[in-house]
């Protein structure tokens, strides 16, 4: 279930911050998760809504500068870096079928072997990592 997506700023920092904050308002009731499915496809980290398979939002894995888990194992918390106006954003997932440690390690697993692929893809002829670049980092709506 996505629970929200939050902007980086101020008040938060990170993935710790914004679990803090969606504890709170949990606490209030003012969160209400959508049913989604969480797959990566074509090189990117999609969003799908479970009943009509409508794509939601999709993020290129290049955007992916990490993932926790926390609040017991129930929440995945994904940090992607947004395209203009340039930041970072964090989105909160109840993950209460197999658990958020599962769901990050898997992606980790697939980040990890993407980094891999492009280094050897690319080699480390000009000391950067190719997926830091900026080109295509528009998630589609």
């Amino acid at each position: 279930q996505h629970l929200l997506t939050m902007r980086l700023e101020r008040e938060l920092r990170g993935a710790e911050d914004c679990l803090g904050r969606l504890k709170a308002l949990q606490a209030q009731g003012r969160v209400w998760g959508q049913d989604v499915v969480l797959e990566v496809k074509d090189q990117e980290l999609v969003l799908s809504d479970v009943e009509s398979k409508e794509e939601l939002e999709a993020f290129p894995l290049g955007s992916v500068q990490g993932c926790s888990s926390g609040l017991d194992n129930t929440v995945l918390a994904v940090s992607v870096q947004e395209p203009g106006p340039p930041g970072s954003s964090v989105l909160l997932f109840q993950c209460e079928r197999l658990g958020a440690e599962t769901l990050r390690s898997s992606l980790e697993k697939v980040l990890k072997q993407r980094k891999e692929e492009q280094r050897n893809h690319y080699g480390h002829r000009y000391g950067r990592d190719p997926s830091l670049g900026t080109a295509g980092l528009a998630p589609r709506s």
